[in-house]
């Protein structure tokens, strides 16, 4: 097997193709919808809307600041959700390009993990308005682009990972689906940490999608008079990046080892 750097600069080769299948997946995304790439911000601010009815009042929390923590979880959850169960399918939406150009395995879900980041970033535009309007800003906020890379690791591992197993097992796909619904509630997109009593939070914090979205909250919301600080930030972000780097090599070594039979299968 090729070492990592070999393999970096295999794809790295490729580069051109990645863009252009990524950014013509976005554009068909969004084919003929009257409002474009507008859907990128208007979907999760109808979510928004939606759950900040019902929420402030089951949790008994002040509207404004339970809205604000709301959407800097949802929003990267969303990325994280979309990214993982899009990179699992891949390979086989996108099998037509195999029968018609001679490209490496590795373009298509690299070009959707890229088609997703840009969806993320669109959405962020929102994120941008909180911290502008609401919170006066920190200087953890500088780590949102170091924050991002962790997640597009953790989506590129478990989505290269995944991607081999779809071909033969597709119904992977709504178990997913099925699945990140209920992490939905077991990660603090909706309620704070406080509402895990002191002696499970440990616990709780060990699913790395917890810890990902408490980062999320923690840098955009720290200078927030309503923002509490269970976990140092830092710390848990570089165990975070530890982790998703494993995640990925894991994910990577796998989908290296059987890409080819896989696009044989598709």
């Amino acid at each position: 097997m090729s070492s990592p750097l070999e393999e970096v600069k295999k794809v790295y080769k490729y580069k051109d193709s990645i863009w252009r299948i990524g950014l013509t997946d976005l554009k068909l995304k969004y084919a003929g919808s009257a409002l474009g790439f507008f859907w990128s911000v208007l979907e999760p601010l109808l979510i928004i809307i939606v759950y900040s009815l019902v929420f402030p009042l089951i949790l008994k929390a002040k509207f404004i600041d339970w809205v604000l923590f709301f959407i800097c979880g949802l929003i990267p959850y969303r990325f994280l959700k979309r990214g993982i169960v899009d990179l699992t399918t891949c390979l086989v939406d996108q099998r037509d390009i195999f029968n018609k150009v001679k490209i490496l395995p590795d373009v298509i879900p690299l070009s959707k993990a890229l088609s997703d980041s840009i969806s993320f970033l669109l959405e962020s535009s929102i994120l941008v308005f909180v911290v502008l309007f609401f919170v006066k800003p920190s200087s953890y906020i500088l780590l949102f682009s170091f924050l991002f890379l962790i997640e597009l690791f953790i989506v590129l591992g478990i989505g290269f990972w995944l991607s081999c197993s779809y071909p033969k097992f597709r119904d992977l796909n709504y178990i997913l689906n099925v699945v990140f619904e209920a992490l939905f509630f077991l990660t603090p997109v909706v309620y704070r940490l406080s509402y895990i009593p002191e002696l499970y939070r440990r616990v709780y914090m060990l699913n790395p999608f917890a810890r990902l979205v408490y980062l999320w909250q923690s840098i955009i919301l720290y200078s927030s008079e309503e923002f509490i600080e269970y976990f140092p930030i830092i710390e848990n972000m570089l165990i975070l990046f530890i982790i998703s780097l494993i995640i990925l090599l894991i994910g990577y070594r796998r989908f290296n080892k059987l890409k080819f039979k896989v696009i044989g299968e598709v």
